[in-house]
């Protein structure tokens, strides 16, 4: 079923409404499902696996459910073997060593996020439906509940035909989005039907059950790109108190950049490489900046930060 079928029932109902308006209200209604039931999961291919450490999340990214890597033969590989953990931080995926020594790359053959992700937009009407067609239902009911609560429509009360918001429309239409919602969400959990046997450990720590070989790359994978191929520079810093020359926590492109913080003052060096188009994303809006040459910018920081982080970067 196209977005086609839904725009024409509802425009039976509300044939004022522009057949693009009814659209993009599909388009949210659909996102809106999709985001409280996890029903559309997605594969993302780490890209330069050998030679990064960070990536860019991909379009329509919601939710990481797990981080998994494989040798070249599709072995599994766990993160304890490599003393590896992972985080996400200002919309990027990251890689860290656990002990003394940073990592610049990951030592495996192939690494992919599995996550769960946004529906495509429903940039036309001739765009399908990713929902399964047993729960459409909820997308015509959203988008009317929201209709009737905003729009008067004739009907008939105590016998008198009026125009008015029908309040009772909205809320009949309402539940039936959400009676759909928790049944999708119900059906999606209960896909996996195996057994979960409780296993108890005469030691304290975390356990791991041994992982499944790997499949190969299928067609449908998303390329996860690295930093290093989304921007020119970037640096990411975080600190929690006065330093001297710290370098930055991660880094590519930059040939000499580090960061010194005396009080409420953060003064980012570098040899020459701030160029007018450098950017700076700070964790606290607070903070202000001005870049006094290629080679030094200095950040204000509010009175009693206590954690600061931030990214400076350029694009191409």
């Amino acid at each position: 079923m196209t977005t086609l079928h839904q725009i024409e029932s509802i425009q039976q109902v509300f044939p004022d409404i522009s057949r693009n308006q009814i659209r993009l209200d599909l388009d949210t209604a659909q996102k809106l499902v999709v985001s409280e039931t996890g029903v559309i999961t997605t594969t993302g291919s780490l890209t330069s696996v050998t030679t990064s450490v960070a990536w860019t999340l991909p379009t329509g990214f919601i939710k990481l459910l797990d981080f998994v890597m494989y040798d070249a033969s599709y072995n599994p590989i766990y993160l304890e073997e490599r003393n590896y953990k992972y985080e996400i931080v200002n919309d990027k995926f990251y890689v860290y060593s656990t002990t003394s020594t940073p990592i610049e790359g990951l030592d495996c053959t192939y690494a992919y996020i599995i996550y769960e992700a946004l529906p495509t937009t429903l940039s036309s009407e001739s765009t399908e439906l990713e929902v399964s067609e047993s729960y459409r239902d909820a997308l015509e009911s959203y988008v009317l509940s929201k209709y009737f609560a905003k729009f008067p429509t004739p009907y008939v009360i105590r016998g008198q035909l009026v125009t008015a918001i029908n309040f009772q429309a909205a809320t009949y239409h309402q539940n039936i989005y959400e009676k759909l919602r928790i049944k999708l969400k119900k059906e999606f959990n209960s896909r996996e039907t195996t057994d979960g046997n409780v296993i108890n450990y005469p030691q304290a720590g975390k356990f791991y059950l041994p992982r499944r070989m790997g499949e190969a790359v299928s067609a449908g994978t998303v390329d996860v790109s690295s930093i290093g191929e989304q921007y020119t520079k970037f640096a990411y810093f975080k600190v929690t108190g006065d330093v001297t020359d710290q370098a930055a926590t991660l880094e590519s492109g930059y040939t000499a950049i580090t960061l010194t913080v005396a009080t409420n003052t953060a003064t980012v060096s570098s040899s020459a490489e701030f160029d007018l188009e450098t950017i700076i994303i700070p964790n606290n809006w607070d903070a202000t900046w001005v870049r006094n040459s290629s080679s030094e910018i200095v950040i204000t920081l509010p009175s009693g930060w206590t954690t600061f982080s931030f990214e400076i970067y350029e694009r191409d």
